[in-house]
């Protein structure tokens, strides 16, 4: 390569012996450009007309990435690399999904013609859209840079984007085994598109991965499964860990993202993996970053299993005490650069490690750190009910909302209705109290989302029967609930459960969707005379998005009239107090008191 990196060929060197675990990799999340000297005279390009062609114009992304390269710094192991990226996640829009582009990041919507036959189209415009961008920048690039491979992603994160995640919580209990042939027709397609990918990028037999400005000396890729925060660890073994099992064989350098303190009951099922050869460490929103005391002993545990450790987002003065507690022998260290200073005082730092190898293993036979919650053992929900009003004729209907059935749940509340069971005990004394306990467990880390899904849905089956005979009853509900996910957001799956677990509660609740702008939530809110509005996001991008909301209210002069509660990754208490909120809560189990503590606060 002609590359405008001078010190390439050592930066290779040490993503190699990276990737062997013998070395340290010092690298940044995204490039930097200011008070950087320009590697070529590329002229920036004129600025897009609109976010379709800033995002899906080939010819404009590759102008843009030519300069964005030819402007920012290479020092340390920070590599040329156009970030060709079409979103995370792109083959689900490759298998269907509808592309949108927003200010910061490309959307993809689910496929409006899903159907559970997952077939490869060779001809679909989102396919050919990425090979004519990669082809566009690799002539630019003209052998200066590497053009990084899109980050496809794979597995249940695919079919989540493709079909929506609840469906695929649901088919985790209710279609198993075409959930699992489901996966195999994503890992085949995915092998297919990632190898004609591979041989637009490639430099000779090597590559570069774009959104973690990796680079290996063969093919490589990023893997992950961010929806298994919600799933079990058996649920994991089942429809996860073999076709990522699959993917390290096939791939010859692979890197595991794992997403957030949710995902660690899944380390030991990764660790198994012999072919895995590194794993990525994602704190979350609202947990200290990777250069955190908090995580060295997960670092530790991660070497000790033969696997190199990339850690993100590690501040300065965090980097020297990371190295004396972990070594240096196979740590990528991704760091969060403002200027060339301080990657030369970084450089120093590493420096010293360079020629140690001081890394602390673990004992293998040692005791498990309290850092990985250990859910090896999946228990199961055992049935507690009240002894109050203690009914043996309806504790079949609580055991089947806590155990996720429909259809027994259906059958009981109908014999119910014609035994002349009045319909608010039946809600208050089996329902609700089902609910609250499966909501228990799932804040207990002792069931799943897809479990408190199938209690969901079997509640609301049993609730259909009862509705029509609660009409007129000013004890029908605890209150009514508008809820809906904040503008620029498309996040569901939180707001969803809390709305399961509110209407389960006893309360009415209004689901008016996701990517509400003020003008719908305050219609909303008038239309339903809602005694508490809930926002939710997901993104910090969009939570502040609240606050326009609220002051929406105002100027419609009906704040005083309704309760707002948020919620969502990156909302705190402190966040509802500094824009006005009435409550805030941080789980879908939460949610419930908090709405019931707002309905007797009301003015």
């Amino acid at each position: 390569m002609r590359t405008w990196k001078s010190n390439l060929e050592e930066t290779k060197q040490h993503y190699t012996d990276w990737w062997n675990q013998k070395g340290i990799v010092l690298n940044m999340w995204e490039h930097f450009q200011e008070g950087v000297k320009p590697h070529a005279d590329v002229p920036a390009p004129v600025p897009p007309v609109d976010l379709n062609q800033k995002w899906f114009d080939p010819q404009w992304r590759a102008g843009y990435l030519d300069w964005y390269v030819a402007h920012s710094s290479l020092m340390a192991d920070m590599l040329p690399v156009a970030n060709t990226q079409l979103g995370p996640g792109s083959l689900a829009a490759i298998l269907g999904g509808v592309f949108e582009g927003g200010e910061d990041t490309i959307w993809i919507h689910p496929d409006p013609d899903f159907k559970e036959d997952i077939v490869f189209n060779p001809e679909h415009p989102n396919w050919i859209l990425h090979k004519e961008l990669l082809r566009a920048c690799k002539k630019r690039a003209d052998g200066h840079y590497y053009v990084g491979m899109p980050d496809l992603m794979e597995g249940l994160d695919v079919l989540a984007a493709l079909k929506g995640t609840d469906k695929v919580l649901l088919d985790t209990v209710m279609q198993p085994e075409v959930l699992e042939h489901q996966m195999q027709q994503i890992n085949d397609i995915y092998f297919k598109v990632f190898d004609e990918l591979y041989d637009i990028i490639r430099e000779g037999d090597e590559m570069a991965f774009c959104y973690f400005s990796s680079w290996a000396p063969g093919k490589m890729s990023k893997l992950q499964s961010d929806i298994s925060t919600m799933i079990s660890e058996d649920d994991y073994r089942r429809f996860v860990q073999p076709f990522i099992r699959e993917q390290c064989r096939k791939i010859d350098y692979t890197l595991y993202h794992l997403d957030g303190v949710g995902a660690m009951h899944h380390l030991p099922a990764l660790l198994e993996i012999d072919e895995l050869n590194a794993i990525q460490w994602t704190p979350g929103v609202g947990e200290p970053q990777g250069g955190s005391p908090k995580w060295y002993d997960l670092y530790k545990k991660i070497l000790a299993a033969g696997k190199s450790v990339m850690a993100c987002w590690v501040a300065m003065d965090e980097l020297k005490p990371l190295l004396d507690a972990i070594g240096g022998d196979g740590v990528h260290i991704e760091m969060d650069f403002h200027n060339e200073r301080e990657v030369e005082q970084a450089m120093r730092i590493v420096e010293e490690y360079t020629t140690k190898h001081t890394a602390k293993t673990m004992d293998e036979t040692g005791e498990e750190q309290d850092v990985v919650r250990d859910f090896s053992v999946q228990e199961k929900i055992q049935v507690r009910l009240s002894p109050e009003k203690e009914d043996e004729t309806l504790k079949p209907l609580y055991d089947a909302i806590v155990g996720g059935k429909l259809e027994p749940a259906v059958e009981v509340t109908k014999q119910a209705i014609a035994d002349g069971v009045p319909p608010q005990e039946i809600i208050n004394n089996y329902m609700i109290k089902a609910m609250g306990e499966v909501g228990q467990r799932f804040q207990d880390g002792k069931a799943f989302v897809p479990q408190l899904l199938m209690a969901g849905r079997a509640m609301k089956g049993a609730l259909e029967l009862l509705k029509p005979l609660l009409k007129g009853s000013a004890s029908t509900t605890i209150g009514k609930v508008v809820i809906g996910t904040v503008k620029g957001d498309l996040h569901d799956i939180g707001k969803n459960l809390v709305a399961s677990m509110l209407e389960g509660c006893g309360f009415e609740v209004v689901n008016i969707g996701i990517d509400v702008s003020c003008d719908k939530f305050v219609e909303a809110v008038k239309e339903n005379h809602a005694d508490i509005l809930c926002m939710s996001a997901l993104l910090t991008t969009t939570m502040t998005y609240m606050k326009e909301v609220i002051q929406a209210l105002e100027a419609a002069g009906i704040r005083r009239q309704v309760k707002v509660m948020i919620g969502g990754a990156p909302v705190s208490q402190g966040f509802a107090d500094e824009i006005g909120a009435d409550g805030y809560s941080d789980n879908a189990n939460t949610a419930v008191a908090v709405a019931k503590e707002l309905m007797g606060r009301r003015n």
